[in-house]
């Protein structure tokens, strides 16, 4: 699921094993994985989250909040949250009108009460960009 204002969009939500941001460059290990398979529920993941948000011209050297959640199929269990602000300046000698993406990478520990249907939730502004991102988690068979 995916919903854009003007101005700000999320490219990319990924779940990773480990992510990194550096030099504006993003670097993840075993990235990309959709399912997990534990021998025993409940458990807690090391998992990495990598976020890409576009932010068009206009919504530059403004603040803008970024929320990460990790939920229950049904949202009514939230796994992990991780918030803060951002604000995407503009660089000397930028064209006019030029969009510029905020990358952020983090851990995250990834709390698994059993086996089912989860989502990575990815959203700016309280919704003006929102990106969901679904995962299942299954029982290894011995």
């Amino acid at each position: 699921m995916s919903v854009e204002m003007p101005g700000l969009s999320i490219e990319y939500l990924m779940l990773c094993d480990a992510a990194q941001v550096v030099g504006a460059k993003l670097y993840v290990l075993g990235g990309g994985w959709d399912r997990v398979q534990m021998p025993e529920y409940p458990v807690t993941l090391p998992a990495g989250v990598a976020v890409g948000v576009r932010v068009e011209w206009t919504e530059t050297n403004r603040k803008h909040h970024l929320l990460v959640r990790g939920l229950s199929a049904d949202a009514d269990r939230e796994l992990f949250r991780a918030e803060g602000e951002f604000e995407v300046g503009r660089p000397a000698g930028m064209p006019h009108g030029m969009s510029q993406l905020f990358q952020v990478a983090m851990s995250v520990p990834l709390q698994l009460p059993e086996p089912g249907s989860y989502s990575v939730e990815a959203s700016v502004d309280e919704g003006a960009a929102l990106r969901a991102f679904p995962f299942l988690a299954l029982e290894a068979s011995t």
